[in-house]
């Protein structure tokens, strides 16, 4: 895997690409986000389900079998405040649905009938949802959603007899759509959402949706609104908000969800091996899966194939699917390297990093033991600290502090060790030596890592490994997760312990897993998460080291040796062990038939120098001009942007932890994309290629005007009659007009479709 130095920077292209490469050719997609779209935001993730499918691409083929990544299509998982304190790649892995899809059309006169069989999880419930479409026109300018019927039920997969946990439908045409869905939440709580757009086109529509939740509160959401050319005007029965439409206006807000990356030569898309689709059976059932470099993706409810099984992997060539027998590898944890890069405080000014902090004396710092948010400001030369983390059996929350506080570089420097902590724009952990202070002081050096999974045949594995905070072993971690005793699933001398000590655990390593004391550390049984808030993601160990050299902190009054967690930040190399009952707390590969393993690629991590910001237009706020380390995990996949929250009612900059629960993540800016300026906009770089970015999916909110505006241009909204349950419809009944029939068996299993990418 390439290393970033954010010291380097590889020549930048000196040539555009072809006009006719994937970088000026690939689709450009921009979507609205409003109060209202957590309704027409359902309605996209359905479309994008069934476009994902590629009904029309295989008409009257035959039944096939589609893998769909609900990641992809879900906006609501990627704005969510959560994702706020989730920035790692995990998080990035694919989660792919299974569908079985059959799509016919009798002539060019007569309507595409889809029948589908997909599925999904809900709430940890296997669910098959059948869906049937019947679709008379495409979408046009003035018809921006075409003319269709989708009729729905999502059933329990082991079999529901005929109760439908979610029904809906969804109508469009002659530029009006209705969509209405019953969700009974799967046991938390149900939800009745209502939307009719009375027009829906691009210059004036108008239209009214009704969202009634019930869980423990029960709460219902009204809007109507209009909008022209210019103006949006949106009204909750009570209060009325107007917006601009114009994009260019600078108080819009753009995010965008998804990048592609791209030979800043050729144009050509640049692609990871990071996974490919596996068959399997088990208990005499076929299921279809993916495994990657975050290892196994399976359909909701399968049994996931057992270390030393055999599965069948699908190759896609000459328009055809074939497979090859391999053998699964899958062992209870996974063990991660971590490897070194340097740079200094001046070239990461302005980048945002968490950090512990302990012992507040000396700074002005409002608490002790807390997790801060901080930067290094280089035109000060002093730490800002912006936020804090503070966390209860209700979990954690960023909270602001009153007013920025300025730390001195002294504070840390003065007790003789430095700050770790970790950065998202760096990619994970960081290191500021503050111990050995540089001349100027941003000269100081600053350490990060990158990180790539350790493989079983790696000839570079340690012999044993040295732990001394936060150190698993099998028996703490089965007494604090089976049995419920025990702080932690530590060894409780190490738990949180950040003091030094003359003792550390000692571990050994059988392939790439953790053994204390002739046990492997593991625990993957799901039972033993389930109501554990602090763990549910999986069990991490402190930082592990080959030489104990790389912990010594110093030595007692005897002169015996200390160790310490943090010396091991400035490590060279250091390592990581996880555990847990997901797929990404384990190990998952496959071997070949002549045993050897299929290495996936690690996301690759590029360096993007943020623009400048321009005189009264200010899109890269305090982040212009700094350098960030971005992931890249595959096409579309690109992160390590930060973020903030805005409101999703006034679209206005608010805390994450606002208790109106109306907080939306969103990255901070956008990479740009200007293929026409030279150079070229949006370039990211390792410390030997230069690469093209292009945004694919984006949102835009608009920016807030005066009432009196909307009022001025004409805009009023009314209330449009709303669809009812009077038209659901159970595709999965035989007495039904759109009954699916039996779900059909594909002559090849192997499947045609990949998140809209049809394969053979």
């Amino acid at each position: 895997m390439p290393l970033v130095l954010l010291a380097a920077a590889a020549a930048t292209a000196s040539a555009s690409p072809p006009a006719t490469s994937a970088y000026f050719t690939d689709a450009q997609s921009s979507h609205v986000q409003d109060a209202t779209s957590e309704s027409i935001g359902q309605v996209n993730m359905i479309t994008c389900v069934f476009h994902s499918m590629r009904p029309d691409a295989l008409v009257n083929q035959g039944a096939y079998v589609a893998l769909i990544d609900k990641n992809k299509c879900d906006a609501a998982k990627e704005s969510s405040a959560a994702s706020s304190s989730d920035g790692s790649g995990a998080s990035q892995a694919p989660a792919y649905m299974t569908a079985v899809v059959n799509s016919t059309r009798a002539s060019n006169t007569t309507p595409m009938l889809v029948s589908a069989w997909i599925s999904i999880d809900q709430e940890g419930t296997p669910v098959t949802i059948f869906a049937h479409l019947s679709a008379t026109a495409a979408p046009s300018a003035t018809d921006p959603y075409g003319a269709f019927r989708l009729d729905y039920c999502g059933q329990p997969a082991s079999g529901g007899g005929g109760s439908c946990l979610m029904n809906g439908y969804m109508q469009a045409g002659s530029g009006t759509l209705a969509y209405y869905e019953t969700d009974s939440g799967g046991g938390g709580g149900s939800q009745v959402t209502a939307l009719a757009l009375s027009s829906v086109g691009t210059a004036s529509g108008s239209g009214s949706v009704n969202v009634t939740q019930s869980s423990n509160n029960t709460g219902t959401s009204i809007f109507d609104f209009a909008y022209n050319s210019s103006y949006f005007l949106r009204s909750d029965g009570s209060n009325s908000m107007c917006f601009s439409r114009d994009a260019t206006d600078p108080n819009t807000g753009i995010s965008v969800w998804r990048y592609g990356l791209y030979d800043s030569v050729s144009g050509d898309r640049i692609a990871r091996d990071s996974g490919f689709p596996i068959q399997y059976t088990s208990g005499g059932t076929n299921y279809q899966g993916y495994v990657g470099y975050y290892g196994l993706s399976s359909q909701p409810g399968a049994a996931a194939p057992a270390d030393g099984s055999t599965v069948a992997k699908i190759d896609y060539q000459n328009g055809s699917a074939s497979t090859a027998s391999y053998t699964v590898v899958n062992k209870g944890g996974r063990l991660t390297r971590f490897t070194r890069q340097n740079t200094t405080l001046k070239l990461i000014d302005q980048i945002h990093f968490n950090a512990f902090i302990g012992n507040v004396t000396g700074s002005s710092l409002p608490d002790p033991n807390t997790q801060y948010e901080l930067y290094w400001d280089d035109s000060s030369g002093h730490f800002i600290a912006v936020n804090e983390m503070q966390c209860g059996q209700g979990g954690c929350q960023t909270l602001t502090l009153g007013s920025p506080v300025t730390v001195d570089p002294t504070f840390w420097s003065s007790v003789n060790m430095g700050i770790q902590g970790w950065s998202q724009s760096l990619g994970g952990d960081l290191f500021v030596d503050l111990a050995n202070t540089g001349t100027p002081v941003d000269a100081t050096a600053v350490a990060y890592h990158v990180q790539d999974l350790v493989y079983p045949d790696d000839s570079s594995l340690p012999s044993a490994l040295y732990c001394v905070s936060n150190c698993p072993t099998a028996g703490t971690l089965q007494s604090y997760l089976a049995q419920g005793t025990g702080t932690s699933p530590y060894i409780s001398a190490t738990y949180n312990s950040w003091q030094p000590t003359a003792t550390p655990v000692t571990y050994t390593l059988s392939g790439n897993v953790l053994v204390n004391s002739t046990a492997a550390v593991v625990d993957t049984v799901a039972a033993d998460y389930q109501g554990n808030q602090t763990y549910q993601n999986g069990v991490m160990s402190g930082r592990l080291v080959e030489n104990l050299a790389d912990a010594q902190c110093g030595a007692d009054q005897n002169g015996a040796p200390q160790y310490c967690d943090w010396k091991m930040s400035s490590a060279n190399v250091y390592y990581q062990w996880q555990t847990g009952p997901n797929s990404w707390d384990q190990f998952t590969a496959i071997k070949d038939g002549n045993g050897g393993f299929v290495h996936f690629d690690a996301p690759l991590n590029v360096s993007f120098k943020v623009p400048a910001n321009s005189a009264g237009n200010s899109p890269y706020g305090a982040y212009a001009n700094t350098n960030l380390i971005l992931q890249y995990g595959g096409f579309g996949d690109l992160w390590g942007i930060p973020g903030s929250c805005v409101s999703s009612i006034t679209n206005l900059a608010i805390d994450c932890n606002d208790p109106s629960g109306v907080a939306r993540y969103v990255p901070a800016f956008a990479i740009p994309y200007d293929p026409s300026a030279s150079p070229s906009q949006g370039i990211v770089t390792t410390s030997t290629k230069t690469y093209l970015v292009k945004w694919l999916d984006r949102e835009i909110r608009f920016a807030q005007k005066p009432g009196s505006t909307c009022t001025t241009a004409g805009l009023s909204t009314s209330h449009a009659t709303l669809p009812d349950p009077s038209g659901l419809q159970n595709p999965s009944d035989p007495s039904s007009a759109v009954y699916n029939g039996v779900e059909p068996t594909p002559a090849n299993t192997a499947p045609r479709v990949i998140q809209g990418e049809v394969m053979y």
